[in-house]
């Protein structure tokens, strides 16, 4: 893998979606759209993609507002800039860090820690932290995602993995926005799904039985991969009947049809 002084080429993201390269020679700085499809999205109003590569001398205007160099580009990684990121092409996809968020006041039992950097950046929060308590449940839920679905195919639980303890609290990724795409996705509770409020929901998960028919049945309607789900949920209905942590289906906010469902998943409560 490059060191950051060996960084001669960066890949660009634009909203979280890959678009082009920019690179350093010994002429000065290029660009290159990854398509030569003119309407995909400009990086810039000054580059426009009906023109696929761009070389100057100096580094671009659009680019140059967030650093000087490549290094610095890439140390960004993505965390103050507009809606332009970058990763060595070594590590092509772009993981945002976790914030460092506030402190928890006395009793809370969670919250989002909103994203630093750009006001333009600021139109979602990726952290959701808790107290210190919840790391047992959360390595549990690890442990569970290891067991059901090692292969990390379905959506459920792909949050835990990322899950760190720091400084007296347990911060994660929000698992209802994909970290890579930046793409913010749907919640529904299975409580909604059911048309039941908390209180139903209760009752009926105090059937053990019943409860867990019911949950399979809504991971065989809904889920893609609803056999692993099912797989999945036989480990985590202990939790689930005690309301430790809910299910939920998550959907795409980008489908142009009915959200696609991409899986059940599951929220630590308190």
């Amino acid at each position: 893998m490059s060191t950051p002084s060996e960084i001669l080429l960066l890949q660009v993201f634009n909203s979280g979606k890959p678009c082009g390269w920019l690179g350093q020679s010994r002429q000065g700085y290029w660009f290159h759209y990854a398509s030569n499809n003119p309407q995909q999205y400009w990086v810039s109003l000054l580059m426009p993609p009906n023109q696929n590569f761009y070389q100057q001398a100096e580094l671009f205007p659009v680019f140059a507002q967030y650093g000087n160099t490549l290094v610095e580009l890439h140390q960004r990684n993505g965390t103050q800039l507009g809606t332009l990121s970058f990763a060595n092409p070594d590590n092509p996809v772009v993981k945002q860090p976790l914030r460092t968020p506030p402190p928890l006041q006395p009793g809370q039992s969670a919250l989002i820690a909103k994203q630093h950097g750009s006001q333009l950046r600021r139109n979602f929060a990726d952290t959701m932290v808790h107290p210190e308590s919840a790391w047992p449940l959360v390595q549990q839920l690890q442990v569970i995602k290891q067991q059901a679905d090692p292969n990390n195919r379905l959506q459920a639980l792909r949050w835990a993995l990322q899950a760190q303890l720091v400084d007296g609290y347990v911060q994660h990724p929000r698992p209802d926005m994909d970290a890579y795409q930046q793409t913010l996705y749907g919640f529904e509770s299975v409580a909604s799904v059911l048309n039941l409020d908390q209180q139903q929901l209760k009752l009926l998960a105090e059937n053990t039985q019943k409860f867990t028919q019911v949950l399979h049945e809504v991971a065989r309607t809904y889920c893609k991969n609803f056999a692993a789900d099912i797989e999945l949920l036989k480990l985590l209905i202990p939790l689930l009947a005690k309301g430790t942590v809910q299910a939920h289906l998550v959907y795409d906010q980008q489908a142009k049809q009915k959200p696609v469902v991409l899986g059940v998943e599951y929220l630590p409560l308190e």
